[in-house]
């Protein structure tokens, strides 16, 4: 089985899947063609050209499947690659531009345009699968109220087919954490396992941090992840953190891996989580997780710590995050939960076999079918 695997905008999550996709099904003949993650607003308009453009002979060859992220330009490639337009397609949406904040620097109708590019690739792809059902539901809803201020009412009822064609399939993780469980737990150390960007809050989870110091409140902070160019942004909380920070900065794997597995707690103060991996991870390898109850989170981690929050009142975020983090450090949180509910390749892989078999028939019926490791 041949399967030409897209990624407009390979960034760590997307990459992550993609090479635990090659590698669940060694036997398929694949062809990863991926693009980088910077400029997100031109990638996500003009990867299709990007690609169809190429004097790539890899776009030429007959597939049995086509395999895209939702940022991948799907109309545009195979307009430009007709042939492309005839092999099945499954197109897999990771994130939604109806459900992702956006930034300063992005406008309102910048988004608009990506919403609608995301609801034709939908509509191009013949099934469509996301990673939770909040995505999915996000997606639907928001295309719906989309849709209803176009001028003219679309033909047919593109939404309800789009429904119809598509599922909840979550992104796996591979073992490689689980081992970490047995692992004893440093009680007191607090990891940040993500990017130091706007999206993801860092300046509200500093923000208890030092409130939780002033209180006397021991702790420690292993601050992973990039800091996207705002190091020196929190330079002024570093200080004021002191000796309470055991890491700063960006991790290499080896360390990543020893900070996930001594790790007491893993804390999440994102403004949006479609699946969460990196808590998934923590999870996996058994620290208390602390998240936001809205987002994916009640989904993926059912039984996680929450904390109320709220995405526009900064101050209440903080103080209810603060309360919960307190009351895990002195102990009066009650016990954690044993054993979280982690979606795995071992478990899911059969779920993957079924779904590539069934797309890829409607194109060669000839074909022997796959099966999940």
């Amino acid at each position: 089985m041949r399967v030409l695997l897209l990624s407009a905008y390979h960034s760590a999550s997307h990459q992550y899947w993609c090479e635990g996709l090659k590698a669940a099904f060694p036997d398929i003949d694949w062809t990863l063609k991926a693009q980088p993650a910077r400029h997100f607003s031109w990638r996500v308009e003009a990867s299709g050209l990007l690609w169809a453009l190429a004097d790539d002979v890899d776009f030429e060859c007959d597939y049995d499947l086509i395999i895209a992220t939702s940022l991948s330009d799907l109309t545009r490639l195979r307009a430009f690659r007709p042939h492309l337009a005839a092999i099945p397609t499954w197109l897999y949406f990771h994130e939604n531009q109806f459900a992702h904040p956006r930034s300063a620097s992005q406008a309102t109708d910048h988004q608009i345009g990506w919403q609608f590019l995301s609801i034709q690739n939908a509509l191009c792809a013949d099934w469509v699968s996301f990673n939770t059902e909040f995505n999915r539901s996000t997606f639907l809803s928001g295309a719906r109220k989309l849709l209803r201020r176009f001028p003219e009412k679309l033909p047919g009822n593109p939404m309800e087919r789009i429904e119809q064609h598509s599922d909840v399939l979550p992104v796996p993780l591979t073992q490689a954490f689980s081992v970490l469980r047995d692992q004893p737990k440093e009680a007191d150390l607090i990891v940040w396992n993500h990017r130091w960007e706007w999206d993801k809050q860092p300046e509200r989870f500093l923000a208890a941090l030092l409130t939780l110091r002033a209180e006397g409140i021991g702790f420690r902070l292993a601050m992973l992840g990039s800091g996207g160019g705002r190091n020196a942004e929190f330079e002024t909380q570093r200080q004021a953190l002191g000796d309470s920070v055991v890491h700063w900065g960006e991790a290499t794997k080896s360390d990543y891996r020893q900070w996930i597995g001594r790790a007491g707690m893993g804390v999440s103060t994102s403004l949006h989580d479609f699946q969460g991996l990196s808590m998934l991870e923590l999870a996996q390898a058994g620290s208390q997780v602390v998240v936001p109850r809205r987002l994916a989170y009640p989904e993926v981690l059912p039984d996680a710590r929450f904390y109320a929050g709220s995405e526009t009142d900064a101050q209440r975020d903080v103080a209810e995050l603060t309360a919960v983090l307190k009351s895990v450090l002195t102990g009066t949180a009650g016990a954690p939960v044993a054993e979280p509910a982690v979606p795995l390749w071992s478990e899911l892989a059969g779920r993957y076999a079924d779904g590539m078999n069934t797309i890829a028939s409607e194109y060669d019926r000839r074909r022997p079918p796959i099966s999940g490791r």
